[in-house]
This record gives structure tokens, sequence and C-alpha cells, in this order.
């Protein structure tokens, strides 16, 4: 892997006209560098001095007070020579974007048999990033810079021209120039005709529009001028940037020079994909990509996604692989080629791994820092849980092969052989032992269950890293604790809530057969329960919202006001994500003593276990509508409680990293791009639109979505008359409304 060079310095030209925003601009300047060493070579002026002193830079005294336009840098090298093999040279005032200096190290590291290397600018005839005289841009340097990123090719160019605003000097050639000439242009023409290369790269730009100067095209022979002009990699993103910067449009999304890190799971959504949503909105150490299987139940892996996020929105690549992972590979070369290209392409620097589902465990073998997340027990458990009758401690070929046949949890993959999962355990628990990949568990029950399953993970560090909620939804959670309702009036009933989907193993069945019991003394409220909660509707006592938003669930918990939260899973949970919703809104819990529930309520107090049996349920509950006492005293203990944050969760993982042991090069090569052009690369139409439905929704607002696009098809095909086309329009729009409202209204209550 090749690194960037650490070695170069800054070097800040300063004139005494510089000194009313010195200060101020140093300042900036150092916190937009990757590095700080910095040297200022400045005009020997009192007020500059001062300035200077104060602030400690280190500084030398030898311009003169008049650098002509046309010769900044032969004047700056008749009174300096450059000291390193790598200088930076920047006039004060310019206007740099986030990691300028490292970026052009890059550029001059990629073109390393060039002594300069020029960034893109506004002012300079042939580097400008704009067309027409004025060149003023109406965005701010780092704006300007994320469309540049955006839009640009990512290449090094021949110029002809030594830009006299901001130029990265490498080589020994600029501590023996030849004899002094007259003008900056005739020292670009010396050096070229010496057989040296002057170079500009399209990846970084500054503002130097406040700057006056000779830019050194007069004395190009006007076909040579017009190549530059028309031919380099800026002509035909001009016209772009200029409409940009004309109206002030701000980029979608401003982009960080940071090191990109992979997220691996699958399109299922659940608990991993909100996970994995709250750690990239919470990590503001690294910028994100998102690569999901995508496939049914006869094939996991069909499908390879490339996301920019965690939204399953416009996929950036997909992969059709021709032989598809039915559960998880062993090994894949066309999943290896797909790996290996992403890496290359985006610049990966490292792994995070939430699932191998539909994946290959060639993910495990690419030498990056790689973290396994244990959300499951999967690869080595097919059933997930590692749960059949009762939670697994052990598991033989033989238990293998009869859970295959006999585990209603087994039900997911059914088209591997025995062969294939002990295979896949022992290429597992191989390459997880390698150094450069660290497991992380949410819970130490997750850590006890997998070393029983899997003796050979006693010799490597499991980390345990409990999940966080992030912080707007904690935010909204503590209101509720802040609006709790006083003390329950005499036989007033009691108020129940449960959160999530009711499948069999998050205890819908218990809760089913207790219902016509709690009707008696409780009402219950089910809240984002989806097409699990149809059979509740109708049931006396019971509201089922099946659907809200993340930040409306505040909303709905003060509302309730619920005395009790249910989590009843029947199968181990290896964190629980409702758990911690539950008390950061201040609601205790009445829990079944499964993995990280019992792990959880045990060492906190904060709640109590019951046996996953409806009679169980029912009991404990008329106990507690009987005597609310040990209620009230748990809600005033979670009211004081600290609960964990998705920010506080990322900073821990952050503390897994391993050492930093160099920068990779391919960090800094268009560092910025989003891949959220709304108008596309140069070169490529953006006006297509295609429909993209997430795999993770509902089926009904799919079917709002597939309805409101087909009328909008409808509406514009020259296929049918119009007024076909319009009423056939208007049908599928009002079906779509009615499914909306549908959705909107979320529940019912009998």
């Amino acid at each position: 892997m090749k690194t960037l060079r650490r070695d170069w310095q800054i070097v800040c030209v300063v004139c005494a006209l510089d000194a009313p925003y010195l200060a101020e601009y140093l300042h900036s300047l150092r916190s937009r560098s990757f590095l700080p060493d910095l040297l200022v070579v400045a005009e020997d002026d009192h007020n500059v001095r001062v300035i200077l002193d104060a602030l400690a830079v280190d500084a030398i005294y030898v311009l003169p007070a008049m650098i002509p336009r046309e010769a900044f840098w032969i004047t700056l090298l008749q009174h300096f020579t450059p000291q390193r093999d790598v200088n930076i040279v920047v006039r004060a005032g310019v206007q740099v974007p986030e990691h300028w200096d490292a970026r052009l190290v890059a550029a001059g590291q990629r073109a390393d048999s060039a002594v300069a290397v020029s960034p893109v600018c506004a002012r300079h005839a042939l580097l400008t990033v704009l067309s027409g005289s004025a060149r003023r841009p109406g965005l701010p340097v780092d704006e300007m810079d994320q469309w540049l990123n955006d839009y640009a090719q990512g290449r090094e160019f021949p110029v002809p021209v030594l830009l006299p605003s901001c130029m990265l000097l490498q080589g020994p050639s600029w501590r023996s120039l030849p004899a002094p000439v007259g003008s900056d242009a005739e020292l670009a023409y010396q050096l070229r005709t010496a057989g040296l290369s002057l170079v500009a790269t399209d990846q970084v730009y500054v503002d130097d529009s406040h700057l006056e100067y000779d830019d050194g095209t007069a004395s190009l022979p006007p076909p040579l001028l017009d190549a530059y002009l028309y031919r380099s990699p800026l002509a035909a993103m001009r016209h772009a940037l200029s409409e940009l910067a004309e109206r002030c449009e701000r980029p979608p999304l401003m982009k960080r020079c940071l090191p990109v890190q992979l997220h691996l799971g699958h399109s299922w959504g659940g608990g991993l994909a909100r996970w994995m949503e709250d750690f990239i909105g919470a990590d503001t150490h690294h910028n994100h990509l998102v690569l999901r299987s995508v496939g049914d139940l006869s094939a996991f892996g069909q499908n390879i996604v490339l996301y920019r996020g965690a939204d399953m929105d416009v996929p950036l690549q997909t992969w059709s692989l021709c032989e598809p992972v039915l559960s998880v590979s062993s090994g894949s070369i066309e999943y290896r080629e797909v790996l290996q290209e992403i890496i290359a392409a985006y610049s990966v620097e490292s792994l995070v791994v939430s699932s191998f589902i539909g994946h290959s465990l060639d993910l495990l073998a690419t030498g990056l820092p790689t973290t396994v997340v244990m959300h499951e027990f999967f690869p080595f458990c097919p059933a997930l849980y590692a749960m059949y009758d009762s939670p697994c401690h052990s598991c033989t070929r033989e238990r293998l092969s009869a859970c295959g046949r006999n585990n209603p949890y087994n039900a997911f993959f059914r088209f591997d052989s025995d062969d294939h999962w002990m295979n896949v355990r022992e290429r597992f628990a191989q390459a997880v032992l390698a150094d450069n990949v660290a497991l992380v568990a949410p819970s130490r029950s997750v850590v006890a269950r997998y070393r029983d399953l899997e003796p050979r993970l006693e010799g490597k560090t499991v980390h345990v890293v409990s999940h966080g909620l992030n912080d707007a939804l904690l935010e909204s959670l503590s209101r509720v604790r802040s609006t709790a309702r006083p003390g329950a009036a005499e036989g007033e009933r009691l108020r129940v809530v449960a959160l999530g989907r009711l499948t069999r193993e998050k205890g819908g069945d218990i809760i089913a057969d207790a219902c016509a019991a709690l009707a008696e003394f409780a009402d219950i409220w089910l809240l984002g329960t989806g097409e699990s909660g149809a059979r509740f509707t109708s049931l006396p006592g019971v509201t089922v919202v099946s659907h809200y938003e993340s930040g409306e669930l505040g909303t709905l918990l003060s509302q309730i006001q619920p005395d009790v939260g249910l989590q009843l899973s029947t199968v181990p949970e290896s964190f629980s994500y409702t758990l911690s919703e539950l008390w950061a809104a201040g609601i205790p819990v009445l829990a079944t003593p499964v993995g990280a529930l019992r792990e959880r309520i045990e060492e906190s107090g904060l709640g109590w276990l019951v046996t996953p049996a409806a009679p169980d349920l029912v009991a404990a509950l008329r106990i507690m509508h009987a005597d609310r006492s040990a209620l009230d005293a748990t809600a005033i203990l979670l009211g004081r409680a600290g609960m964990r944050s998705s920010t506080e969760m990322v900073a821990d993982y952050l503390a897994l990293e391993p050492a930093n042991g160099g920068v990779p090069l391919a960090r800094y090569y268009l560092p910025r791009r989003s891949y959220s052009n709304p108008y596309g690369p140069v070169g490529q139409s953006s006006g297509a639109y295609a429909l993209h439905i997430n795999p993770q929704r509902p089926y009904r607002q799919a079917l709002e979505e597939f309805l409101l696009h087909t009328a909008s098809k409808a509406d514009q095909t020259p296929s049918l008359p119009g007024w076909l086309g319009g009423a056939l329009g208007g049908g599928m729009r009002w079906c779509a409304r009615r499914i909306a409202a549908g959705r909107a209204a979320g529940g019912k209550r009998v």
C-alpha cells in the first residue's frame, strides 16, 4: 500500500498589505491543513512582525516591499531557497479547502516526475473553474471544492504556467535554478525546455479571486493556448460550475476528507439496519459506504448492492452474481472481484461486518482492518439465534443435522448441506483469529454462548460494546420522562405497552394468549407491529399502531403514559433496542429471562423477569396492577439513570481501531466525492428517473410508491390518449392516497 509522505512544509507568503486580516487568515490556514508545519516568508514590516510574534509563528523577513505582478515566483525564489523536498507555497488571503495540503502532496506523488503541482482556482485564465471574465465565485471555497470533486475526472494534467497564488514545489530543481530571468512565464518556459514537467490537479480548488497577477499566458502560441483552454479536464466542467456559482447553489451534501469505511449487511431491515443507521449517523471520523446482499428465500445473495450510506435509496453500483450466494459463501471468485473493485475504486480503508448473510467469507481476507459485530450467531449457526428447543451451548454435526430437519427457527437456508455449514464454521473460526480482525459483541451473553459453541474463540479477544440510541431519539424519549403522570388513582387500569414486531420469537403468541385475561384490568398498546399486529386489532382493550417513524415514538408514549413495558422475546436477544427505548422513556420493563434481556435487567435492577408463558405474564401484571409501588420506585430510578447514546457507542468502537501505520495515498484521490451530484457527472445524462424500492419498506409503502410512479408514467406516455392517461393516473393516485391514509392512521382501538 502506498502511503502519503509527511515531510512537507507549508510556506505562506505575506506582505505588509496582508496585516489587517493576517492573524485570522493564519488561524484558518492551519485549521484547514493536514499538517501544522508552517513557515511564513514575509516583507519586513513592523505590523506584520508584531502579529507573527504574537502568534509565535516561524517567520523569516526577506521579501522586498514590491513584488512585480509578472514575477512572483522569480522574486520569491531570489530571496528564499526551499529547504524541503516538498514545499507548498500559498499567498496570504488565498482561501483553501479542507486538507488542501495533503491533497496537493498526494497529487505530487501520483505525478512524481513533475516539479510543480498547481490546484485549480478562480482567477487564472487556464486554471480557473469559472467561465467568463468576472471569475468571482458566489460560493465559499469548501462548497466550490465540493462541487469540483463531484464533477472532476480525478487527473493531473500538464500546464505551461506557474500559478502565482498557490503551488506545490517538489524535488531538488528548486534549489539549483538556472540564471535569473525576468518573469514567471520565462521561468516556466525554461523549466519545460529543460524537460521538467509542470502539472495541475483537478481535485483541489483554491479561491484566489482577490489577487491581481499576470497569468503568464500572453507569450503562449495561440494553438497551444487554445489547446490548454479547451482540451484540459477543466473545459468540460467550467460551464456547470459557473452556473452553480452564479446561482449560489450549495452542494446537496458536503463531504469531509476522511477515511472510507465499508459496512456490510443484509437488506432485511430490523435491528441490524437500525444499528447501522445509528452508527453511521454518529460517526464523524469516517466516510461510509454500505454493501448489502439482496435476494430472496431461494438465494440471499443474488445481487450485491453498494449504497452511499445506511439509506437504501438509489444504489451507487449493483452487481448480479452468476453464482448467487444461497446463504453464505466460504469463498467466491465473483464476490472477491466485486470486493476488490470496491476497495480500489472507493479507497476503502476498513470494513465493519454486521452480517454475513448473502455475503462471502472473503470479507475476512482483505487484509484491511475488519470489525465483525456479533448481532447474531450466523454464520456459525444457520438458525441465527442458536436456539433449538432451548438456547444452544454446543453444536455437533449430528445436532446440526437434526436442527436442519426439525428446528422451526432454522427456516431460512434450505439449500445448503451440512458439509457446507461445517466448512463455513471451520473457515470462519480460522479467519476471525487474524490480527486485523476485531470481534465485538453488544452483550456478554453473546460472548459466553459464542465461546461455548466455538471453543476456538477462547483465544480471541471479544470486545463488549453495547448499542446506543441516536441523539434525536434520546432527546424525544427523555421528554416522556419529564411529562410522566403522577401515581395512578385507586382502581385505574394498568397501562401496558409493547414495541416492535409481534412474531412468535418476539413474544406475539404469549401476548395473544394473555389478552383476554389482561382485558379485565389493563389497557394494552402495541406500537410498531407491522403486519404482525393484524390479529390484535379486534381484541378489547388493545390499541394497535402498526407503523410509526422513529421521531414519533416519544409523542406516542407521552400520549399513552404507560405504567410498564413488555419485552417478551422467546429467543435470546443479543441486545434489544426496544428495552433501551422503554428505559429511555422512563418506563419499567417486564421481560423474559433470555439472552441480553436477563443480563441487562439483572445488572440494572430496572425491571423484572417473567417466564415466557401467558399465565405467568398475567399473574405478574395483576400483581403490578394491585400494588404500583414497585413500578413507581423503578420509574424514579429510571428518571435518574443515564442512557447510552450512539455517539458514546461509536467512541468505544473508535478506541478499538488499530494504530495508524500511515495514511493511504488513495485517501486523497477525490476525497470529497459525494456520489450525490443531482446533475450527474460530466458526460453522463442526469435526466433519467428510475423507481427504486427500498426492500426494507413495508409492502403498503412500496405499493404506494409504485402507484405514484406508474401514475406519472401514465400521464406522460404518448402511447395512450391524453384523457385515458389522465384517468388512469388519477385513479392510481387516488389508490395511493388511500394507502397513505391507512398507513398514517396506523391502528385501531376497540
